[in-house]
């Protein structure tokens, strides 16, 4: 796809995350002032849904000062962030325009003083209750010369209130529907979430739940069987799948020619299998921080997948992405978004991966393949929270590729079929 076009369509689905431009939402906020003169903080919306952004700008602030911004989050624990800018001639600190003189994020984030959240008492980021399941509030604090100026309480939506799950036990599959609660107009394509796929953890709970609130009807698979099971073999058997996809494919809303796989990490080979072994019924794959071919689980010899109880071929280990180790992704009619970490402490020759498949399949018309140099394994997380990011440096580039990847990841699912018959 030419470069020029690909940035183009990114803004374009920045834009839709945002909800609405600034320009033409009525701002909303709070001023610790009396009167509806002096600083004060406005707001892009409020509340905002937690798979968002939301615009932040301070106003009447004055000119040739400095002026902090402290945001602070009580779960329970205390989380705090915050930035240094200057005020310019209008008076006007616009977070997602303006760049800080001291934060811990370089270059203007609109959305870093969210991400950059951190414990006073070194508590990690890693509840996805917190982070993005249940709704939590933000407060924000401007100080000048260390007096306090303005405040305002930004209201963060969780998506259990957008994407509410329910248990599904039926013809052999088990998981959990996420039903968009939106008023999309007309059918969504239909997404099949492949969970299960690390021991011991749900690692797809939170893609559903962001994909159907994003409007996505979502089905997270146990891929090895009932939750909280893991098959000691770890092979996925096909007829799990065929009877997952028909389920889905038979719910309200559901777009039946627009099927979509979704895996992550170990997750990312059985979505893209599944799309090139079924394309008459899966229309598009999406498959970051994974390899591209089907790997041998080990240290066990057994198959990857099972097709009628019958070996599906897989390779040894992840050391060779050799071209005939990757599977045919020729064959999926739709888009196909793939993503690398540079710095992925799980899967270290990730990118090779990546670049074998684009030697195998070209990049076409709707397709993404995001390279995130700087990157660390958990880049394909929803943005703007802190959650399981990792320390340091790596901190913002994985953030970066979270923003990235998710537009890549909505422009997908939204743009309109180019196959006949999809």
């Amino acid at each position: 796809m030419n470069t020029a076009r690909i940035r183009t369509m990114r803004r374009r689905v920045l834009a839709a995350l945002a909800g609405v431009a600034l320009a033409a939402v009525a701002l909303v906020g709070c001023s610790s002032q009396t009167g509806a003169a002096g600083p004060r903080f406005q707001l892009s919306a409020n509340p905002t849904p937690v798979w968002q952004p939301v615009g932040i700008r301070v106003v009447a602030l004055p000119p040739g000062q400095q002026v902090t911004i402290r945001a602070v989050l009580r779960p329970g624990a205390v989380w705090t962030s915050q930035a240094v800018y200057a005020v310019p001639a209008d008076g006007v600190v616009d977070l997602a325009r303006d760049v800080p003189l001291e934060a811990p994020f370089t270059g203007a984030d609109g959305m870093g003083l969210f991400w950059t959240l951190h414990s006073t008492t070194g508590e990690a980021a890693t509840s996805d209750v917190t982070w993005g399941g249940s709704s939590f509030s933000v407060d924000l604090q401007a100080s000048v010369g260390g007096r306090p100026v303005a405040e305002t309480r930004v209201q963060r939506t969780g998506l259990s209130a957008a994407a509410p799950a329910r248990a599904v036990f039926d013809d052999g599959i088990t998981g959990d529907y996420f039903q968009p609660t939106s008023s999309a107009e007309g059918v969504r394509p239909g997404v099949i979430v492949f969970d299960g796929t690390d021991p011991g953890s749900r690692t797809g709970v939170l893609a559903g739940a962001t994909l159907a609130a994003l409007g996505f009807p979502t089905l997270d698979l146990s891929a090895y069987g009932s939750a909280g099971q893991v098959d000691p073999v770890r092979s996925f058997p096909a007829e799990r799948f065929l009877s997952a996809l028909s389920w889905l494919r038979s719910q309200p809303g559901v777009d039946d020619q627009r099927m979509f796989t979704f895996g992550t990490s170990r997750g990312a080979q059985l979505a893209l299998w599944a799309a090139a072994a079924y394309p008459g019924t899966v229309y598009g794959a999406i498959a970051p921080g994974g390899t591209t071919g089907l790997v041998c689980p080990s240290p066990v010899p057994s198959p990857t997948v099972t097709v009628d109880g019958a070996w599906v071929p897989c390779t040894t280990g992840t050391h060779d992405p050799a071209p005939a180790a990757v599977l045919d992704l020729q064959r999926i009619p739709g888009p196909v978004v793939l993503g690398c970490a540079g710095h992925d402490e799980e899967l270290a020759n990730g990118c090779a991966w990546l670049d074998a498949a684009a030697a195998k399949r070209p990049q076409r018309e709707g397709d993404a393949y995001l390279r995130a140099p700087d990157a660390t394994h958990l880049f394909y997380l929803p943005p703007y929270t802190p959650l399981l990011l990792p320390a340091g440096s790596a901190a913002q580039p994985t953030e970066r590729a979270r923003e990235a990847l998710w537009a890549d990841i909505l422009a997908a699912l939204t743009a309109p079929s180019s196959v006949p018959g999809h």
